[in-house]
């Protein structure tokens, strides 16, 4: 039995290329501000109070990064793109802090008064320079580096199934990460490493075209004997879990002939799992993988609140005369109450009461619930209008100012449509991991409206948890702007 005398923590570090950029980008927003100073003709030059505002602008900058995603998904760029991209996530990050920065001045510095707008222009303008260049500068002198083989880690692979194919695909599509794949070690034959199916298509997907078999070099005696003599700098033992034998057997080996990195690559792509939020987390020192929970959590969830709060009143604010006027037509074109509220399902499953402008002359509700269709009689004139364009649903702001919704997150849906496809589609509930919305991932990809086949729906939800799996504030902020852009209409919405 093992000892836990000296507990072994698995964690979870930062990419070192990350930490650099971090803090050469923290390094930069202090030259910026001095530079500021030094071409402003109305400053009196360096003082505390610019040290005071550098290292809060850095401060709250590193704050922004965890939600905007700045350095956890920072790499090595190869396209003008994909670089450009970069560039516009740190500039809108850096946007965010000069607007806080601004906030707190006005609300705790009394001498806001005096504020230099022009050193301001300049510190704002110089920092997005200097963020530019840095980006540029590391680009170049790693890709440099690499090219001469500094910074390259040999790797072999041992285990040739799904995983071992999956993680070569990273592996080769991801070279920034500074791993080279020497070789694929596998003791079974090529005719009994082709694929299982998945039952997920979105895995699929993922994983790729996973049915040519991986050019296999050796069997794991081989991988062995090429650990001793020191062919390869670490191991990626990828086999499932139910060769953990076969693992443990490896590991001793290696443990025994070869100073080689071993990583055992948890096998969370079998159809046994649904691990779409998966990450380590520390249980007082023992570590454990999450396989369901809402990542949007902790500190991530009072950032969406805020997100919520602000943004909610701001258009609140700017459709009250025309929820007014919607409310009116309402009353005047059919009978009955103008507010419908209709039960869904929230956070973790628990019943919500979501409210829309009423569009039909029924209120259905629970599982008397039948989704709408083309032509549906049930729908009154005004109503056809708005659903076509959205706007029965203006009255679930205040369900998002209540706490009850979000404005970005899986729409919800009716319980009968729940209770329907929550046994028919797997990991249908998963998508109540976070709270449902009045826009979502799913909605600007084109999924919107009538659900008529299973088909739909489960391309509805794969997009559903997704967006959880990928939450950051700059992706509410892509989705929101994506909804404005392409409009509230739908080829599907009755």
């Amino acid at each position: 039995m093992p000892s836990f005398s000296s507990r072994a923590m698995i964690q979870s570090p930062q990419q070192p290329l990350a930490l650099v950029a971090r803090v050469v980008d923290s390094l930069g927003i202090g030259l910026a501000l001095y530079l500021a100073t030094v071409v402003s003709t109305t400053d009196d030059g360096w003082s505390r109070i610019h040290a005071f505002y550098a290292i809060l602008a850095i401060l709250l900058m590193q704050f922004y990064s965890e939600f905007f995603n700045v350095y956890q998904s920072w790499k090595i760029n190869n396209t003008l793109l994909s670089r450009l991209w970069m560039q516009g996530v740190i500039s809108i990050t850096w946007f965010f802090t000069c607007i806080t920065l601004l906030l707190i001045a006005l609300l705790f510095d009394q001498s806001i008064h005096l504020l230099d707008w022009h050193l301001a222009t300049y510190w704002f303008v110089f920092a997005l320079l200097i963020f530019a260049v840095i980006r540029f500068v590391l680009n170049f002198i790693i890709r440099a580096l690499r090219k001469r083989g500094v910074n390259i880690r040999r790797v072999a692979i041992a285990g040739a199934g799904p995983l071992g194919r999956f993680t070569t695909e990273q592996v080769r599509d991801n070279p920034w990460v500074g791993y080279e794949i020497v070789g694929v070690y596998d003791d079974r034959s090529q005719k009994d490493q082709q694929m299982e199916p998945l039952v997920n298509r979105r895995k699929r997907e993922a994983i790729g075209d996973l049915e040519k078999g991986l050019p296999v070099v050796g069997n794991f005696q081989d991988l062995i004997d090429a650990a001793a003599a020191k062919e390869f700098d670490a191991v990626f033992i990828t086999l499932p879990m139910r060769a953990e034998h076969k693992a443990q057997e490896i590991i001793r080996k290696l443990a025994s002939r070869s100073i080689a990195a071993v990583y055992v690559v948890p096998d969370f792509y079998s159809s046994a799992y649904e691990a779409h939020f998966t990450h380590l987390v520390d249980i007082n020192g023992m570590p454990a993988v999450s396989i369901y929970e809402n990542p949007i959590s902790g500190l991530r969830s009072i950032v969406k609140r805020l997100e919520d709060i602000v943004l909610s009143l701001i258009i609140i604010a700017i459709i009250a005369v025309p929820m007014l006027l919607i409310a009116i037509a309402v009353k005047l074109t059919s009978k009955g109450p103008v507010i419908f509220k209709q039960t869904r399902y929230g956070l973790d499953g628990k019943e919500i009461k979501v409210w829309k402008f009423r569009s039909m002359t029924v209120m259905e509700d629970g599982a008397d619930f039948r989704q709408a269709t083309r032509n549906d009689p049930r729908i009154t004139p005004i109503g056809g209008i708005l659903r076509r364009l959205s706007l029965d649903e203006l009255p679930q702001f205040f369900n998002v100012l209540g706490g009850s919704m979000s404005i970005v997150g899986p729409r919800p849906h009716a319980v009968a449509q729940n209770e329907a496809y929550k046994n028919t589609i797997r990991g249908y509930m998963l998508r109540h991991k976070t709270k449902p919305g009045i826009t979502g991932w799913a909605q600007v990809n084109g999924c919107r409206g009538e659900t008529e086949n299973l088909e739909k729906m489960r391309r509805r939800v794969e997009y559903d948890i997704e967006y959880i799996r990928r939450w950051s504030l700059f992706f509410d902020l892509r989705i929101i702007l994506m909804t404005i852009l392409k409009g509230f209409t739908g080829e599907h919405v009755y």
